[in-house]
């Protein structure tokens, strides 16, 4: 835990020295106005107490949110804040957001339509597939694809090398690769042996991306695409790496106390953890992140039921007890707050300037997408906020 708090400060430190270096690839937001084909209840009984925790928690400084409930009761959104400060920009639904990890649980349904396509065989073993990449991995030899997707492989996790986020902070907006990062984990100890214990691990979703580009001979971002995003209508979502600029000036800035003083907070928009490296990089609006989570388990139209019903036998608990993994990238989250009986079945995302949730309540046949343009990956007493808002909206959500 010490030498966590030790990464994180050199780097908050690092970000102060360096964050007025590089090239701007993420614009200024502009202005639009949202466009919805869902049925929206304005009278939805649960609409007045979400938008007064809204309300409450933009008062509190978070600079934006935007939120969409779906259940028996019809699809109620709304959008406070602002998408862009210096400019005054208001939060918009139209506006996108980065979903940090959100981005998982969708290449983990790529991974089960490439299983469906006989592409991949989920208990197939990396080396299969990466070998070369295997071998420079502790226990590399192993892991089962199984393993990476539900955080059993006990790969060293990228996000807290010390020497990664160095590197990311002196060069912001450098789009990483694969490679690039494998450097940084290779060789590294493992925090247990294969299938022993659910430890999360970034890493293990950038493995995971590897191996499908090896079985498919296409870019796992293409795949995304194609497989998910034009099938789904998500015209509204992006998967970016920081090659290039941003595709659109509608992408909402993302913002950091990082001095973590309570003073004001910065946009750090540019900052690149990694981006488009299989467990970050996806861009979207919480409209498309609705037609996402729709299909994925409200419908059962995208991923093949079947499969699902092993998915959801697959649950396994963390160390720490406040999530379960499974081998579809879906979690079970708030294992500690919500009541018994109730699941919240998705993916939470915790970025460097913006956060996510997307989840599915089956108990009552909710949907619930949120996109904060604030991050939580770095600590913060605004992130606390966050945190905390985000617990009163999923037990309102629970009820």
């Amino acid at each position: 835990m010490k030498n966590r708090a030790l990464s994180m400060s050199c780097l908050i430190f690092c970000l102060f020295i360096f964050f007025s270096c590089g090239k701007d690839k993420i614009k200024g937001s502009e202005s639009c106005q949202h466009e919805t084909t869902l049925n929206i209840n304005n009278n939805h009984p649960k609409a007045a107490e979400l938008s007064a925790i809204v309300d409450k928690y933009i008062a509190k400084g978070l600079p934006g949110i935007n939120v969409l409930i779906s259940d028996d009761q019809g699809a109620w959104m709304t959008a406070q804040g602002l998408a862009d400060i210096d400019q005054e920009i208001p939060m918009e639904l139209c506006h996108i957001n980065k979903l940090g990890s959100v981005t998982k649980m969708m290449i983990g349904s790529l991974v089960w339509l490439l299983i469906e396509e006989e592409v991949l065989a989920i208990d197939d073993l990396i080396s299969k597939y990466i070998p070369d990449v295997a071998d420079r991995i502790t226990h590399g030899n192993e892991i089962t694809l199984a393993m990476l997707i539900n955080h059993t492989s006990g790969v060293a996790d990228i996000a807290t090398d010390l020497n990664y986020n160095l590197a990311v902070v002196n060069d912001f907006s450098k789009s990483w690769t694969a490679d690039e990062i494998l450097d940084f984990i290779a060789g590294k100890p493992a925090t247990h042996f294969p299938g022993d214990s659910v430890r999360y691990s970034n890493s293990n979703t950038m493995l995971t991306s590897l191996v499908i580009e090896a079985a498919t001979g296409e870019k796992h971002g293409d795949l995304l695409q194609s497989h998910i995003f034009d099938r789904l209508g998500m015209n509204n979502t992006y998967y970016y790496d920081y090659a290039n600029d941003f595709p659109t000036n509608v992408l909402a800035q993302g913002y950091l106390d990082f001095y973590n003083d309570g003073t004001g907070i910065q946009n750090i928009s540019q900052l690149n953890p990694g981006s488009g490296n299989g467990y970050t990089g996806v861009y979207s609006t919480v409209e498309d992140l609705y037609l996402f989570m729709n299909a994925l388990l409200r419908e059962e139209s995208l991923v093949n039921s079947n499969f699902l019903l092993d998915i959801g036998n697959s649950f396994r608990v963390s160390e720490n007890g406040t999530w379960a993994s499974s081998i579809g990238g879906i979690h079970d989250e708030y294992l500690l707050l919500l009541p018994d009986g109730v699941h919240a079945y998705g993916h939470a995302g915790g970025d460097i300037g913006y956060s996510a949730n997307l989840s599915y309540l089956p108990h009552n046949n909710t949907i619930f997408a949120g996109t904060y343009n604030y991050g939580t990956n770095l600590p913060s007493e605004l992130g606390e906020v966050l945190h905390d808002m985000r617990d009163e909206i999923y037990l309102l959500l629970a009820e």
